[in-house]
């Protein structure tokens, strides 16, 4: 059985490496490279499983003494099916104007204390960003000129507009750069739409190269959307 060539890439998208053409496979680079994908495979399994336990088991404790209240004795799973229900009837909640009021009465008492407010703030901001429409948030993937000319960085348009800057009506875009290898923090810019260069990337596919520090790279030819050659003109 022959192995698969070097540029090849599985749909786990790890960076496997194979032996080189005319090089033979050892039995201790044969164990190596399985040991080695084995542990790319088992390192998100892993924790997933890790926190999942963590958050059931969180969950579980907070129910125990109302399960004990109830039935006289504590109930596995309890605290998961407890936490279902509590989300399902916020969520019937916000779907009714008297619910929203509750949840604004709610929100006006929060952002009263001092310690929890800021806390609490942030995550509303973070969830509405998350919870807004496609259109709204990130659209498509650009190629910015960051940090200097002719190094170009992943950046994420979230708006377009145009806007005067002081020598006419100029088209603007807003652009969200994220950092490697958290992707949640970066920089917000406003730049001249004709100064980014689109990318045939998907959004899905910018945040795992960002993520994985250029590890889980998409195939080169997709990040520059260079314009259609005209038939008419001779290749160069």
């Amino acid at each position: 059985m022959t192995e698969p060539s070097p540029s090849s890439r599985d749909t786990w998208g790890f960076p496997v490496q194979h032996p080189e053409p005319g090089q033979k496979a050892t039995f201790l680079t044969y164990l190596r490279s399985r040991f080695v994908t084995g542990a790319l495979v088992a390192f998100p399994l892993a924790v997933t499983i890790f926190f999942g336990r963590f958050l059931f088991g969180l969950l579980d404790r907070w129910s125990y003494p109302i399960s004990q209240k109830l039935v006289g004795y504590p109930i596995p799973g309890a605290g998961a099916l407890l936490a279902v229900l509590l989300v399902f009837a916020l969520g019937m909640l916000a779907h009714n104007v008297l619910g929203r009021r509750i949840l604004r009465v709610g929100e006006r008492l929060i952002s009263r204390v001092p310690v929890i407010r800021p806390i609490y703030t942030g995550a509303r901001e973070i969830t509405r960003a998350f919870g807004a429409d496609r259109t709204k948030a990130f659209r498509r993937v650009v190629l910015i000129p960051f940090p200097t000319q002719g190094v170009w960085s992943i950046g994420f348009l979230t708006n377009e507009f145009d806007a005067d800057t002081g020598a006419g009506i100029q088209r603007m875009i807003s652009v969200f750069m994220p950092t490697t290898p958290n992707p949640t923090t970066g920089f917000y810019m406003l730049l001249p739409a004709a100064m980014a260069i689109e990318s045939h990337l998907t959004v899905e596919e910018a945040v795992r190269l960002v993520i994985s520090g250029g590890l889980l790279s998409p195939d080169p030819g997709r990040f520059f959307a260079l314009p259609a050659s005209d038939p008419g003109q001779p290749t160069p």
